[in-house]
């Protein structure tokens, strides 16, 4: 689902879209070009930002914990699905996996020694970071905190090398910040909707304690597999192979106000302001605690002890994988791994081609499924999402009645323009089918309806058209029924 809207945004290289900046869209564009249209590049680019992320916490936990301890506080985050099943799909939440940890080390690094290498590299990050989704925010503001409570750091405050990773990030951000005062802000709009909580009936105090909460669970249920592979380290009693030098202040006040603040600000935040936070948001914020995790309980670390928690690493990562594969192979619900996109686009790029005998350029309709036609479609078309250019703003509709385009409806979608205004809008539009299509991998469930309606290129003559066949004409007029 996120791959196919980062391509559907990809398509355009803007400095901002509806629900995201930038970043998210553009990578999903240079890994499809990088593979000449290749769709698992974009999965590739999922895998290299969670390698991105264990390979800057290695490098900072190396700084603040002997080597081999360093690299069980990255292995434990192995185990934590943020990290393996929910990293599967490139979106704006895998790619902070990689630009968090970047930003984390290269703030320790120039914190400590004020090089200017370091500052540069953390104003790129972060701004990266803010560019692939606002949420960088909670992690920004720590970091702040920081610079003014630790002594060390609060030095680096009087120099100049900070201010030029400063300028740094303000060039990354400035563009889009240009951008959000010509598009009436509308990615800031998103943001705010998805925070806000609907009034509580009986007690509006209620927002501010049900949604940290249930938030705060959420997370610790993700963290259970970690928690349970620490607890064995913890149990063994064998000769340590190294020992732990006592923690620095430093890295002590650097643990909890980047490691843990920005999951305790987004808590704190939701309290007193009643925000409602979603549980995949929790995604970026864990990188540093398999550290903070050895520093807090100081785990006796023995070669057998190390050998047990690999071997239990490594079955439940088989486990879970298996578990995961399984359950969307013999999925009985709705699920986007399991939806006919691929069939959907083919079957209407065919009868487009078949009828116009020009490529398709447009789709027209909500998001999902004229997503899943332009992504399939080897015509791969611009989407007009839900008919709105605020929305969709590389549209231009004259271009759009030109060329003609693919209408469609979902008909499980309670809030969608109707087929009546639609068609007050394009009034040369076709007649509306409807067609059926099985879901992958489950026959039984009940098929996906879907309406259709082409709207023919302007001016489309009869110079263009080419003759019928009779089953063709009264195919186009019946629902059609398609098995994968």
């Amino acid at each position: 689902m996120d791959a196919m809207e980062g391509t559907t945004w990809g398509h355009q290289l803007l400095l901002g879209y509806d629900k995201n900046p930038f970043l998210n869209a553009w990578l999903t564009r240079l890994a499809l070009f990088l593979n000449d249209g290749s769709v698992w590049t974009i999965y590739l680019f999922s895998q290299l930002s969670v390698a991105i992320c264990f390979w800057a916490t290695f490098s900072l936990g190396k700084k603040i914990l002997p080597p081999i301890y360093a690299l069980i506080g990255v292995l434990l985050l192995e185990s934590i699905q943020y990290y393996n099943l929910h990293a599967i799909d490139f979106n704006d939440n895998t790619l902070e996996l990689a630009l968090w940890s970047l930003t984390i080390l290269f703030f320790y690094q120039a914190s400590l020694k004020n090089k200017l290498s370091d500052w540069l590299l953390t104003g790129l990050f972060a701004g990266l970071g803010m560019m692939a989704k606002y949420y960088t925010a909670m992690l920004l503001i720590p970091m702040g905190l920081f610079l003014l409570m630790n002594s060390i750091a609060r030095q680096q405050l009087k120099h100049l090398k900070i201010y030029a990773g400063l300028l740094v990030f303000i060039a990354i951000i400035l563009p889009h910040t240009i951008w959000l005062f010509f598009h009436d802000f509308i990615t800031i709009h998103y943001a705010i909707g998805r925070v806000s909580n609907a009034p509580a009936l009986l007690n509006p105090l209620l927002n501010h304690l049900q949604s940290p909460l249930r938030f705060t669970w959420q997370q610790f249920e993700v963290l259970l597999p970690a928690l349970f592979l620490f607890a064995i380290l913890l149990l063994n009693k064998k000769p340590a192979l190294t020992t732990l030098p006592p923690l620095n202040n430093f890295d002590k006040t650097f643990l909890f106000w980047v490691g843990a603040g920005p999951f305790l600000l987004t808590v704190l935040l939701s309290v007193f302001f009643g925000m409602k936070l979603r549980a995949g948001w929790g995604q970026p914020l864990f990188s540093l605690w398999g550290i903070i995790l050895i520093r807090t309980f100081t785990p006796r670390l023995s070669r057998e002890g190390l050998i047990s928690f690999l071997g239990l690493l490594a079955a439940l990562s088989i486990v879970m994988m298996s578990v995961y594969s399984i359950a969307l192979i013999r999925a009985k619900e709705h699920s986007s791994a399991n939806f006919p996109g691929q069939i959907i686009a083919r079957e209407l790029t065919q009868q487009w081609e078949k009828k116009y005998h020009t490529p398709l350029g447009f789709v027209a309709g909500p998001r999902w499924i004229a997503g899943n036609i332009a992504f399939y479609s080897h015509d791969h078309p611009d989407v007009y999402i839900d008919w709105d250019n605020k929305i969709s703003s590389w549209i231009h509709e004259n271009e759009l009645r030109k060329t003609g385009a693919i209408f469609v409806w979902d008909p499980t979608e309670a809030i969608q323009i109707s087929e009546k205004d639609i068609r007050a809008r394009f009034p040369e539009l076709g007649e509306v089918n409807i067609m059926h299509f099985f879901w992958m991998r489950n026959n039984k469930m009940k098929p996906i309806e879907i309406k259709v309606a082409f709207l023919p290129p302007s001016p489309f003559t009869e110079f263009h058209k080419k003759p019928v066949e009779e089953g063709e004409a009264s195919q186009s007029h019946h629902p059609t029924l398609l098995s994968s």
